[in-house]
Protein backbone atom coordinates (compact mmCIF):
# COMPACT_ATOMS: atom_id res chain seq x y z
CA UNK A 1 0.00 0.00 0.00
CA UNK A 2 1.75 2.83 -1.38
CA UNK A 3 1.87 6.36 0.92
CA UNK A 4 0.44 4.77 3.50
CA UNK A 5 2.90 3.12 7.08
CA UNK A 6 1.94 0.14 8.44
CA UNK A 7 1.28 -0.09 12.14
CA UNK A 8 0.16 -2.86 12.73
CA UNK A 9 -1.15 -6.27 10.88
CA UNK A 10 -4.28 -8.41 12.96
CA UNK A 11 -5.17 -10.77 10.23
CA UNK A 12 -6.16 -9.60 7.51
CA UNK A 13 -7.21 -6.23 9.02
CA UNK A 14 -3.91 -3.64 8.45
CA UNK A 15 -3.85 -0.51 10.77
CA UNK A 16 -1.95 2.20 8.99
CA UNK A 17 -1.20 5.70 8.83
CA UNK A 18 -1.91 7.57 5.90
CA UNK A 19 1.25 9.69 4.68
CA UNK A 20 -0.31 12.15 2.24
CA UNK A 21 -3.88 12.78 0.62
CA UNK A 22 -2.84 10.85 -2.23
CA UNK A 23 -3.53 7.53 -0.13
CA UNK A 24 -7.47 8.37 -0.14
CA UNK A 25 -8.11 7.78 -3.47
CA UNK A 26 -6.48 4.06 -3.61
CA UNK A 27 -9.50 3.52 -0.79
CA UNK A 28 -12.50 1.98 -1.36
CA UNK A 29 -15.22 4.08 0.92
CA UNK A 30 -18.84 3.10 1.42
CA UNK A 31 -21.01 5.66 1.94
CA UNK A 32 -23.96 4.03 4.36
CA UNK A 33 -27.36 5.55 3.89
CA UNK A 34 -30.98 4.35 5.85
CA UNK A 35 -31.04 0.97 4.44
CA UNK A 36 -26.97 0.04 3.38
CA UNK A 37 -24.18 -0.23 5.78
CA UNK A 38 -21.32 2.18 5.60
CA UNK A 39 -19.69 5.26 7.16
CA UNK A 40 -22.49 7.76 7.77
CA UNK A 41 -21.77 10.23 10.36
CA UNK A 42 -20.58 12.70 8.83
CA UNK A 43 -22.38 12.55 5.59
CA UNK A 44 -25.55 12.54 7.52
CA UNK A 45 -24.67 15.68 9.85
CA UNK A 46 -22.92 18.15 7.63
CA UNK A 47 -23.24 16.29 4.26
CA UNK A 48 -19.82 16.07 4.34
CA UNK A 49 -17.75 13.74 1.21
CA UNK A 50 -15.56 11.46 3.09
CA UNK A 51 -12.95 11.65 0.60
CA UNK A 52 -13.31 15.64 0.83
CA UNK A 53 -12.75 14.95 4.81
CA UNK A 54 -9.54 12.55 5.00
CA UNK A 55 -8.04 14.43 2.30
CA UNK A 56 -7.98 17.86 4.11
CA UNK A 57 -7.51 16.27 7.17
CA UNK A 58 -4.14 14.93 6.11
CA UNK A 59 -3.68 18.23 4.14
CA UNK A 60 -4.08 20.37 7.30
CA UNK A 61 -1.12 18.07 8.67
CA UNK A 62 -3.42 15.72 11.18
CA UNK A 63 -2.51 12.51 11.57
CA UNK A 64 -4.98 10.43 10.28
CA UNK A 65 -4.81 6.36 11.17
CA UNK A 66 -7.29 3.60 9.16
CA UNK A 67 -7.99 0.16 9.60
CA UNK A 68 -8.53 -1.46 6.25
CA UNK A 69 -9.67 -5.09 5.54
CA UNK A 70 -8.03 -6.37 2.51
CA UNK A 71 -6.20 -4.44 -0.01
CA UNK A 72 -8.39 -1.69 0.19
CA UNK A 73 -11.74 -1.15 1.46
CA UNK A 74 -11.63 1.43 4.68
CA UNK A 75 -13.00 0.14 7.93
CA UNK A 76 -12.30 2.68 10.57
CA UNK A 77 -10.68 6.12 10.88
CA UNK A 78 -9.61 8.27 13.80
CA UNK A 79 -7.88 11.65 12.46
CA UNK A 80 -5.48 13.30 15.49
CA UNK A 81 -4.58 17.40 15.56
CA UNK A 82 -1.28 18.20 17.76
CA UNK A 83 -2.19 21.17 19.56
CA UNK A 84 1.51 21.04 21.55
CA UNK A 85 4.80 19.63 20.88
CA UNK A 86 6.72 18.28 23.39
CA UNK A 87 9.09 19.23 26.49
CA UNK A 88 12.47 18.19 26.58
CA UNK A 89 14.53 18.93 29.57
CA UNK A 90 18.26 17.60 30.01
CA UNK A 91 18.35 15.45 33.51
CA UNK A 92 22.21 14.16 34.12
CA UNK A 93 23.47 14.69 30.94
CA UNK A 94 20.61 12.69 28.98
CA UNK A 95 17.64 14.73 27.66
CA UNK A 96 14.49 13.43 28.91
CA UNK A 97 10.65 14.33 28.08
CA UNK A 98 8.94 16.14 30.58
CA UNK A 99 5.89 17.25 29.30
CA UNK A 100 4.47 14.95 26.80
CA UNK A 101 3.21 16.45 23.44
CA UNK A 102 -1.07 17.10 23.36
CA UNK A 103 -3.31 15.81 20.87
CA UNK A 104 -6.95 16.07 19.77
CA UNK A 105 -9.01 13.46 18.45
CA UNK A 106 -10.77 15.30 15.90
CA UNK A 107 -12.91 12.12 14.99
CA UNK A 108 -13.16 8.76 15.11
CA UNK A 109 -15.79 6.32 13.04
CA UNK A 110 -16.03 2.73 12.10
CA UNK A 111 -17.85 1.44 8.88
CA UNK A 112 -21.59 0.40 10.89
CA UNK A 113 -20.96 -3.23 9.75
CA UNK A 114 -17.64 -3.30 11.88
CA UNK A 115 -18.91 -2.12 15.02
CA UNK A 116 -18.89 -3.53 18.54
CA UNK A 117 -16.27 -6.28 17.71
CA UNK A 118 -12.90 -4.20 18.82
CA UNK A 119 -11.82 -2.28 15.29
CA UNK A 120 -12.21 1.04 17.16
CA UNK A 121 -10.55 -0.42 19.84
CA UNK A 122 -7.19 -1.39 18.73
CA UNK A 123 -7.26 1.41 15.60
CA UNK A 124 -7.42 4.07 18.87
CA UNK A 125 -5.45 2.30 21.19
CA UNK A 126 -2.45 1.21 18.40
CA UNK A 127 -2.75 5.24 16.99
CA UNK A 128 -1.98 6.59 20.80
CA UNK A 129 0.76 4.46 21.55
CA UNK A 130 2.45 5.68 17.98
CA UNK A 131 1.74 9.18 18.88
CA UNK A 132 2.89 9.02 22.73
CA UNK A 133 1.37 12.01 24.65
CA UNK A 134 -1.64 13.14 25.99
CA UNK A 135 -4.75 12.93 24.34
CA UNK A 136 -8.03 15.17 24.30
CA UNK A 137 -11.70 14.49 22.91
CA UNK A 138 -14.59 16.05 22.87
CA UNK A 139 -17.89 13.64 22.42
CA UNK A 140 -20.77 14.93 20.86
CA UNK A 141 -23.11 12.23 21.67
CA UNK A 142 -23.49 10.29 24.71
CA UNK A 143 -22.82 7.02 22.97
CA UNK A 144 -19.60 8.50 22.38
CA UNK A 145 -19.23 9.44 25.75
CA UNK A 146 -19.30 6.16 26.96
CA UNK A 147 -17.27 4.53 24.90
CA UNK A 148 -14.06 7.00 25.88
CA UNK A 149 -14.27 6.86 29.07
CA UNK A 150 -15.78 2.99 30.12
CA UNK A 151 -13.93 1.01 27.09
CA UNK A 152 -11.03 3.59 26.72
CA UNK A 153 -10.40 5.09 30.06
CA UNK A 154 -10.90 8.62 29.22
CA UNK A 155 -11.55 10.88 32.79
CA UNK A 156 -12.73 14.44 33.10
CA UNK A 157 -10.63 17.54 32.19
CA UNK A 158 -11.04 19.33 35.79
CA UNK A 159 -8.53 22.06 35.33
CA UNK A 160 -5.94 23.86 32.85
CA UNK A 161 -3.11 21.30 31.26
CA UNK A 162 -0.62 21.87 28.71
CA UNK A 163 2.21 24.02 28.29
CA UNK A 164 0.18 26.75 28.02
CA UNK A 165 -2.10 25.79 30.87
CA UNK A 166 -5.20 25.99 28.61
CA UNK A 167 -8.61 25.34 30.07
CA UNK A 168 -10.31 22.49 28.12
CA UNK A 169 -14.17 22.24 29.53
CA UNK A 170 -16.36 19.91 28.11
CA UNK A 171 -13.16 17.89 27.53
CA UNK A 172 -12.27 14.43 28.45
CA UNK A 173 -8.70 13.04 28.54
CA UNK A 174 -6.25 10.11 28.10
CA UNK A 175 -3.34 11.24 30.05
CA UNK A 176 0.10 9.82 29.11
CA UNK A 177 1.85 7.18 30.04
CA UNK A 178 -1.61 5.39 30.10
CA UNK A 179 -2.24 6.46 26.77
CA UNK A 180 0.72 4.85 25.75
CA UNK A 181 0.22 1.70 28.27
CA UNK A 182 -3.90 1.18 26.67
CA UNK A 183 -1.90 -0.74 23.38
CA UNK A 184 -0.78 -3.40 26.25
CA UNK A 185 -3.95 -3.09 27.83
CA UNK A 186 -6.01 -3.91 24.94
CA UNK A 187 -3.62 -6.62 23.73
CA UNK A 188 -3.62 -8.40 26.82
CA UNK A 189 -7.27 -8.78 27.29
CA UNK A 190 -8.74 -8.95 23.83
CA UNK A 191 -5.35 -11.15 22.29
CA UNK A 192 -7.97 -12.84 19.76
CA UNK A 193 -8.76 -9.40 18.73
CA UNK A 194 -5.10 -7.67 18.48
CA UNK A 195 -3.46 -10.85 17.43
CA UNK A 196 -6.04 -13.10 15.57
CA UNK A 197 -3.53 -14.92 13.19
CA UNK A 198 -0.78 -16.00 16.49
CA UNK A 199 -3.99 -17.08 18.48
CA UNK A 200 -5.53 -19.61 15.60
CA UNK A 201 -1.98 -21.32 15.06
CA UNK A 202 -1.40 -21.65 18.83
CA UNK A 203 -4.53 -22.88 19.48
CA UNK A 204 -4.39 -25.25 16.39
CA UNK A 205 -0.60 -26.49 17.77
CA UNK A 206 -2.15 -26.99 21.05
CA UNK A 207 -5.13 -29.62 19.90
CA UNK A 208 -2.61 -31.36 17.63
CA UNK A 209 0.37 -31.49 20.77
CA UNK A 210 -2.69 -32.85 23.12
CA UNK A 211 -4.22 -35.12 20.32
CA UNK A 212 -1.07 -36.79 19.83
CA UNK A 213 -1.08 -35.56 16.53
CA UNK A 214 2.45 -34.16 16.67
CA UNK A 215 4.00 -35.34 13.72
CA UNK A 216 1.47 -33.01 12.33
CA UNK A 217 2.94 -30.16 13.69
CA UNK A 218 6.25 -29.13 11.07
CA UNK A 219 8.51 -27.14 11.45
CA UNK A 220 7.21 -24.09 8.86
CA UNK A 221 4.42 -24.29 11.86
CA UNK A 222 6.49 -24.08 14.60
CA UNK A 223 8.64 -21.26 13.34
CA UNK A 224 5.75 -19.40 12.53
CA UNK A 225 4.25 -19.25 16.07
CA UNK A 226 7.43 -18.26 17.32
CA UNK A 227 8.00 -15.21 14.85
CA UNK A 228 4.51 -14.15 15.42
CA UNK A 229 4.83 -13.92 19.35
CA UNK A 230 8.48 -12.18 18.33
CA UNK A 231 6.03 -9.42 16.46
CA UNK A 232 3.78 -8.92 19.38
CA UNK A 233 6.89 -7.09 21.40
CA UNK A 234 5.89 -8.17 24.67
CA UNK A 235 2.45 -6.90 24.37
CA UNK A 236 0.73 -10.07 25.40
CA UNK A 237 -0.03 -10.87 29.22
CA UNK A 238 2.73 -12.54 31.19
CA UNK A 239 0.84 -16.10 31.36
CA UNK A 240 0.35 -16.38 27.72
CA UNK A 241 3.35 -15.75 26.50
CA UNK A 242 5.08 -18.08 29.05
CA UNK A 243 2.41 -20.83 28.14
CA UNK A 244 3.37 -20.23 24.50
CA UNK A 245 6.78 -20.06 24.96
CA UNK A 246 6.24 -23.64 26.77
CA UNK A 247 4.59 -25.43 23.86
CA UNK A 248 7.01 -24.22 21.85
CA UNK A 249 9.63 -25.97 23.78
CA UNK A 250 7.52 -29.14 24.21
CA UNK A 251 7.25 -28.88 19.97
CA UNK A 252 10.76 -28.99 19.43
CA UNK A 253 11.01 -31.96 21.33
CA UNK A 254 8.50 -33.71 19.90
CA UNK A 255 8.89 -33.33 16.37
Amino acid sequence: MQEMKKIHQAGDISYVLLMSSKAVDTLNIDIGTVDREGFIYFHQKFGMPYVFLLKKSIESGHFLFASIIGNDKLIGFARFEKLEEHTEKEIKGKMNVVRPSLFLLRSMEVHSSFRNCGIGRVLFSRAVYYLKGNVLTIPDNPEAASFFSKKLGFTEVTGPIGNSRQKYEGHLMLAYPRAVALWHEIATKYPRIAYPELIDLYESLKFRLHMGKVMACNDNDINRLEALLGECDGMLSDVMEKEMNRLLNELRRCV
